[in-house]
């Protein structure tokens, strides 16, 4: 039957009965226990808490917008291993990743994963988080893919291990209102595993695990514990994880380049509690090695290309210390009080050596050559946040009022270093100039219930930005190198902007497990350092021109969005169901590496980061899940789940598609979880259409692949023989489907006719083994 007929199947079993009692608060089901019964059916109930749209812990049905929850559970029964892995089920978030970007002949273009893209918005337009501290900023000018089809060029943002969290939470929309302007298209907060999800209500407790994945050969282990004393409580926890390339579907000639990679990824909490206040130290670590042989660029390199050997090393590091403080005062006009101090590090670097053979010429002997690379980002965030909560009631009219400010600093700097025996070396090509970034943002929001029907939630913040650009003796080289040969630059002057963004949800719920709601936020997103003060020069590479350079563009501005979705939630014993319509118009949208129409003295094209006119995302979601016990005792522990989203996108300014936008996809499962949760199984069909709204009009790239439709079946389960030992196991894409996600397709060599080497894996298993004690 084909998925689409499913998902109307679905929709239809959730619709009905899903109300509640006039006076039942749907949030009280978060305390209610399965009180069993003589052979009753076993009662499944939703009482998911969200914190994304809000800033405060609230029942999913009392939360306006669209909000994907993935847990520490979740994770582990589903394969999760990767970034990519985390939202495979979900129709509207993906995990751009480039496997070697358009120039496929030089191994430092493959990034990895470059982020998330949330309804077809991706980049620094979504907003990353670990317990509340930003990640780093993905940077696009390491390589010369900035122009191509959603490629981002640049490093990627992954700088963590998905098994050091215990949820993640996935706000889909503007959210400027309340996480800054980094949040204009969505937010990802990741939040780490605390002393509590390891001792549940014990003294001292631990558990250690040791996951396999035959898609990449990779074998995890995590090993963690904790122990409370008293008002002193600590937890230590350790994950590493080291294999291969991960598998495609290609032929013998376009088989993954070997990969060798290794990671480890350190947490420590120490928790004091005195009284009313709970202090927080988090110290954290993550490290990710990874060594390339890039067999592809040998075997395709033309006359003049590295016909030897072509090798890449990958490092990404990041280093975290906070300080955590709370406080529920029992007498003062202030109900909840939280601050935060922290300091991260973080280094992205990426090595390449190339050599080619000595080639003979009618006798003629030249020889090789060879090239050694390195480029690397650093960036260094301090800041401090401080939020308070704050609840009255007057009669009817109930009122939540939630403020909070945020300062931090963000010190970025990059260097590109070259050595070749055919060229001159160069040791200073910076790719920007060293920069510090100054936010300081306060928000203020009002949540108010007028009875039990209506919620209005108005909420503001201002934020204040300063980019202050150092004009380095290496970065002052590479203008005056460019002035020489005949190309004006004109270097980018501090950057400030003060911001506005407001935001407004209301609410109806017709019972108390039914919600109509709409929410509309503006967002802004200043440019970032890099896309002030960017400087890239791409030698002539097919012929057709001198090259290109790319320029700072110093009168950037920032971008403007405008996101408004309606939506219909209802949860309730027999399950849970949303669907959602949403519109986000752009404006002054950024875009880098377009041509200016210029060229300069050496006859090269000059691009530069501009803004670009206006964009639109507009489309539609549904999800749902039945509990099918609640219609019948002999169909207990048994639920059937759905979800679909179809997202469109548009370049106004010259009418185009826009390629980061995702084709249409909708899953559905069946689901089994025994009395007790001894065993379980779970089986899902994912269902993508074929890519159909593209634009081939990107420089350098033709006439784009376009990957057909496809269907995955996947198939897990879980085991516990006692207590304490747990035994998860899955197999993916049972059918073996050939297949290629656009989301890495549109950004790799599949763009531009290479596709078996960019096809995703094939049938592929894994098995995981936990011991908690």
């Amino acid at each position: 039957m084909p998925p689409k007929f499913l998902l109307l199947a679905a929709a239809l079993v959730l619709m009905p009965g899903l109300h509640g009692e006039e006076n039942e608060d749907p949030g009280d089901d978060a305390e209610k226990k399965d009180e069993g019964g003589d052979g009753g059916s076993e009662v499944v109930h939703f009482d998911e808490l969200v914190v994304v749209g809000t800033r405060t812990a609230k029942p999913w049905i009392d939360s306006n917008g669209s909000v994907t929850s993935v847990r520490a559970d979740d994770l582990v029964r589903e394969g999760t291993y990767d970034v990519g892995s985390i939202s495979r089920y979900d129709p509207l978030v993906s995990a751009p990743f480039d496997f070697s970007t358009s120039d496929t002949l030089y191994a430092y273009a493959g990034s990895g994963y470059t982020g998330f893209n949330v309804r077809g918005a991706e980049g620094n337009r979504i907003s990353l988080e670990v317990d509340g501290i930003r990640l780093p900023p993905q940077y696009v000018s390491t390589s010369f893919d900035m122009g191509s089809a959603g490629g981002s060029g640049g490093m990627g943002r992954d700088y963590f291990d998905p098994a050091m969290f215990s949820l993640i939470e996935i706000y889909k929309g503007g959210g400027s209102a309340l996480y800054g302007s980094d949040a204009m298209g969505g937010v990802i907060a990741m939040r780490t595993l605390d002393a509590s999800d390891i001792l549940d209500g014990k003294g001292w407790g631990g558990f250690s695990r040791v996951q396999y994945f035959s898609v990449n050969d990779m074998l995890a282990r995590q090993v963690g514990g904790a122990w409370e004393k008293g008002d002193f409580r600590m937890m230590l926890l350790y994950s590493g994880r080291n294999g291969g390339e991960t598998e495609n579907q290609g032929r013998s000639l376009y088989q993954p380049n070997p990969v060798n990679f290794d990671s480890h990824s350190g947490l420590g909490k120490f928790d004091y509690s005195a009284g009313d206040h709970r202090f927080q130290l988090t110290l954290e670590s993550f490290r990710r090695d990874v060594d390339v042989n890039t067999r592809s660029a040998v075997r395709e390199a033309a006359m003049g290309g590295f016909n030897n050997y072509v090798l890449n090393y990958q490092m990404m590091e990041r280093q975290r210390a906070s300080l955590r403080w709370e406080v529920e005062p029992a007498a003062s006009w202030i109900d909840k009080m939280e601050a935060q101090a922290y300091w991260q590090a973080s280094e992205n670097r990426s090595d390449n050596l190339s050599a080619s053979k000595d080639r003979d010429f009618g006798g003629v002997i030249v020889k090789g050559r060879k090239r050694k690379q390195s480029i690397d980002f650093g960036t260094r965030i301090a800041g401090l946040a401080y939020q308070a909560l704050k609840q009255y009631e007057h009669g009817a009219i109930r009122q939540q009022w939630l403020g909070g400010v945020d300062v931090s600093l963000e010190q970025s700097e990059s260097s590109f270093a070259r050595v070749d025996t055919s060229v001159p070396s160069d040791r200073n090509r910076t790719p920007f100039a060293p920069s510090d970034t100054w936010r300081a943002g306060a928000y203020l929001q009002n949540e108010i219930r007028a009875g039990e029907r209506w919620s209005f939630t108005p909420g503001l913040r201002v934020d204040y930005q300063l980019i202050k650009p150092e004009i380095s003796e290496e970065y002052r080289d590479r203008i005056e190198e460019l002035a020489l040969n005949g190309t004006y630059v004109e270097l980018s002057d501090e950057y400030d902007n003060v911001a506005v963004s407001p935001r407004f949800d209301i609410a109806y719920k017709p019972t108390s497990a039914t919600r109509l709601y709409g929410t509309y936020a503006m967002g802004i997103r200043n440019p970032s350092a890099e896309e002030l003060s960017m400087v890239f020069i791409h030698p002539d590479s097919s012929g057709g021109t001198a090259g290109t350079v790319n320029l700072p563009n110093p009168d950037l501005k920032e971008e403007v969005s405008h996101a408004f979705e309606v939506g219909y939630k209802a949860e309730g014993d027999p399950g849970r169901f949303q669907v959602a319509g949403f519109y986000t118009l752009y404006k002054d949208f950024i875009e880098n590496n377009r041509f200016t129409g210029e060229v300069d003295d050496e006859g090269r094209e000059i691009n530069m980061s501009v803004n670009r006119g206006e964009s639109v995302i507009y489309g539609a979601e549904l999800s749902g899940e039945a509990n099918l016990g609640y219609w019948s005792g002999t169909l207990s522990g048994w639920r059937m789940g759905a979800a679909s989203g179809i997202s469109i996108g548009k370049n106004k300014a010259d009418d185009s598609w826009l390629n980061s936008i995702e084709p249409w996809k909708s899953s559905v499962f069946l689901a089994y979880d025994s009395p007790g949760g001894k065993f379980g199984t779970r089986l899902t069909g994912t269902y993508v259409d074929k890519v159909r709204r593209v634009d081939d009009t990107i420089p350098e790239t033709g006439t784009l692949f376009r990957p057909p439709a496809y269907f995955l079946a996947d198939l897990s389960a879980y085991w516990r023989p006692d207590e304490g030992l747990t035994v998860n196991a899955g197999v993916n894409n049972l059918l073996g489907e050939k297949y290629w996600s656009w989301a890495a397709g549109r950004r790799t060599a599949a763009a531009y006719g290479d596709r078996d080497r960019s096809s995703a894996a094939g049938t592929n298993w894994y098995l995981s083994v936990s011991q908690t004690f």
